[in-house]
């Protein structure tokens, strides 16, 4: 009876301690995650969003000047009407041709960023080489990026010995495109005019463990025209209310 009692008693002790452990490791592994939430995920969506934004502003600028803006002709973009001197009276914006450069602009960036989500990257036709700097062989697997696991512990000595951690983009939202007109005066009754296309991209941040949206906004110069003789006070018409598109992604 006496060794029944001290083997109960022993089982008990040893189920305790085992009880004890797992919950001193739930409390550790707790802590652990409170600290990673606190401390680490800021600074890993920090970085992601420092390089989606990057390779992201890469393509839509080389998308828009290589696929939209070399197939722009001046003429085509602006109605200029003159008195019987000569002289320019108004300088209005061919509303037809705009439109029909910001549909293009708006369809050409949400093609290739689709691309680069699914990791399509051969399909991605532009001569800048923006992908030079990165692993071709990631990108096709979707991932645009790799962050060192070192950042998480402030030690650049971890970076190599532990695993990185993925960075993927999914494009999300409307993809917003206007034109944006900019008059300088320049020399003696000369005006130089600048055009941009702005273009604004909502785009979801994938990592592991965590997700996070992000704006990104690019602005490509079309344009500059200078023009010559005397510049009406009145350049536009509808020169504060410059023609947008927005393209849905769904």
């Amino acid at each position: 009876m006496k060794k029944m009692r001290l083997k109960k008693r022993k089982k008990g002790k040893v189920i305790n301690k085992i009880l004890i452990i797992l919950i001193l490791l739930i409390v550790a592994v707790s802590y652990m995650f409170q600290r990673f939430n606190d401390k680490a995920l800021p600074q890993l969506i920090s970085y992601s969003e420092i390089e989606t934004k990057k390779i992201v502003s890469a393509l839509i600028n080389s998308t828009v000047i290589e696929e939209v803006t070399s197939k722009i002709s001046i003429d085509d973009l602006f109605i200029t009407l003159k008195d019987s001197n000569g002289d320019i009276k108004s300088i209005d914006i061919n509303s037809s041709s705009v439109n029909k450069i910001l549909v293009d602009a708006s369809l050409a960036v949400e093609k290739n960023l689709k691309y680069l989500e699914r990791g399509d990257i051969d399909k991605i036709n532009l001569s800048n080489n923006i992908f030079s700097s990165y692993d071709e062989e990631k990108l096709k697997k979707g991932i645009i990026y790799e962050l060192p696991s070192g950042i998480i512990f402030d030690n650049i000595l971890l970076n190599n010995i532990l695993p990185k951690i993925p960075v993927k983009i999914n494009l999300i939202g409307n993809i917003f495109c206007r034109l944006n007109t900019e008059i300088e005066s320049y020399g003696i009754n000369n005006a130089l005019l600048k055009v941009n296309i702005t273009i604004e991209s909502e785009v979801k941040i994938l990592l592991p463990f965590v997700s996070s949206s992000t704006k990104i906004t690019a602005n490509i110069p079309i344009v500059v025209k200078l023009i010559e003789g005397n510049i009406p006070s009145y350049y536009f018409d509808g020169y504060l209310t410059t023609p947008s598109v927005t393209l849905s992604t769904e």
